[in-house]
């Protein structure tokens, strides 16, 4: 008998083909697929015959907003930061985006939890940078998809993420890190309780997003990832102590994150 899986995909069309590639496999076995999607996005999916569930991440505009234009808005606003130093990019331009999910997480929360008590989905994939604490508490298996940045797997051997620092130079790395903390610490602190007041764990110190407990899918191909020193010496897979799950729910055994070669 077809399982229900629910995909939700951060609003762009990159985590959404990721996941449409995997839907489609899941269907053709006989699954339903569900996509939670932004209402700018309305129709995209249900074009691939996938079911759609809508979602907002903010109050609605008064003009009809193309898919992702959000974002698109964001970037056009926040460009002239980039012609600043890394340093000054996280105050200027990082912690704004932070603020921005992170806002968007608190908007959709209550929706996502009346879709998934609709759905009653055997299982929740996202493609997403920060927590939604509606899958967490919803208590149903979840399964996290990396594709963002190859650096939100962190490794000790390589750069901090969001930094554009060298691999040849480490002289930043630990003053970026530093500051980065210390630029995110309130508004993280502040997201933390509230992703325990809707029923999730406490976010991992200075993370915006849990691991999985049962699957956590990197989907850098090797020939084009950083070297990295942290491995788990089975094939196909790729393990860090900073993206480690939490001991699983009822299984007794750790969950690696597994590498998606394309």
């Amino acid at each position: 008998m077809g399982k229900t899986v629910v995909f939700f995909p951060e609003g762009a069309f990159g985590p959404t083909n990721n996941c449409v590639g995997i839907g489609e496999v899941l269907r053709r076995r006989g699954h339903r697929v569900v996509f939670v999607v932004e209402e700018s996005f309305a129709g995209t999916l249900e074009e691939r015959g996938f079911e759609e569930r809508l979602m907002r991440l903010a109050p609605p505009p008064e003009e009809p907003e193309k898919p992702g234009q959000f974002w698109k808005d964001f970037i056009r606003d926040t460009a002239p930061v980039f012609r600043k130093s890394t340093f000054e990019q996280l105050g200027e331009f990082i912690a704004p985006t932070w603020q921005a999910l992170l806002d968007g997480a608190r908007y959709v929360d209550e929706r996502l939890v009346e879709i998934f008590d609709e759905l009653q989905p055997d299982a929740i994939v996202e493609d997403n940078v920060c927590c939604f604490p509606a899958i967490l508490a919803s208590g149903r298996p979840w399964v996290r998809i990396v594709s963002c940045n190859p650096l939100e797997l962190k490794d000790p051997e390589l750069p901090p993420p969001y930094g554009g620092l060298p691999m040849d130079d480490r002289s930043e790395w630990d003053a970026y890190r530093e500051e980065y903390r210390r630029v995110i610490a309130a508004m993280q602190a502040d997201f933390s309780e509230f992703c325990v007041g809707r029923g999730a764990p406490p976010l991992p110190e200075g993370e915006m997003i849990h691991a999985s407990d049962w699957l956590n899918l990197y989907l850098y191909p090797r020939e084009v990832d950083y070297p990295r020193s942290c491995r788990s010496g089975r094939p196909g897979t790729t393990s860090s102590r900073a993206f480690a799950p939490r001991t699983p729910i009822g299984s007794g055994r750790p969950s690696s994150p597994m590498r998606m070669g394309r």
